[in-house]
């Protein structure tokens, strides 16, 4: 079997991803690291790990030059570990991984665009396109999150990775199905809002 990554560093605020974490790890048999990386040989465990992995899935936080670790100072990847990333396919479910994607030209690589996935990413950045997100509360994020993770989960298979043309497909009818249901119910104080940050998570992802 070819042998797949999962790297989930860990964090509080990414923990709503446990749930996608556990359904690669268990359905795609994917060898998984969800450690502290700031802790001594972590990342050289992860850099051994993916050396003769033919795919790798992150899940975490990212800029437009790096994909961050357990704390935001404490890089994964940039500039000079991206070799390890080359002849790869990438999953990379991270804020502006697409941006990363373009800016150290990855190939067989997904990115994802700004994923409002806390308070703080909402009052931060304030805009989402021209969306104003500042407004979104706490339960309006929760339903996001739950929303997003289900659609990547019934999403992501070892076909869709081995297909991105079709995991774009495939993610794009799920948030759509997310996104009727969220209009439907009605259940948080800005739905609307909600449902229009779900479009762009998949207008927003590149493959290249």
């Amino acid at each position: 079997m070819k042998k797949t990554v999962c790297i989930y560093p860990e964090d509080l605020t990414t923990d709503f991803l446990l749930p996608l974490y556990e359904h690669i790890c268990n359905n795609m048999h994917a060898i998984g690291i969800h450690d502290d990386t700031t802790e001594e040989n972590a990342l050289d465990k992860i850099y051994a790990e993916i050396h003769y992995a033919e795919s790798v899935v992150f899940l975490g936080h990212g800029t437009s030059d790096m994909l961050c670790g357990s704390r935001f100072e404490n890089i994964v990847f940039e500039k000079e570990k991206c070799d390890l990333l080359c002849n790869k396919r990438l999953l990379l479910l991270a804020c502006n991984s697409n941006q990363f994607i373009k800016k150290y030209d990855l190939h067989c690589a997904v990115g994802f665009g700004f994923l409002p996935t806390s308070l703080r990413d909402a009052r931060y950045v304030r805009k989402l396109h021209s969306m104003r997100i500042e407004h979104l509360q706490e339960s309006d994020i929760e339903k996001y999150n739950t929303a997003l993770v289900d659609a990547l989960i019934n999403t992501l298979s070892n076909t869709t990775m081995a297909d991105f043309h079709l995991f774009k497909e495939r993610l794009k009818f799920y948030i759509s199905r997310k996104i009727v249901q969220i209009l439907l119910q009605r259940e948080t104080p800005n739905y609307r809002l909600v449902a229009d940050a779900l479009y762009y998570v998949y207008k927003d992802v590149i493959s290249s």
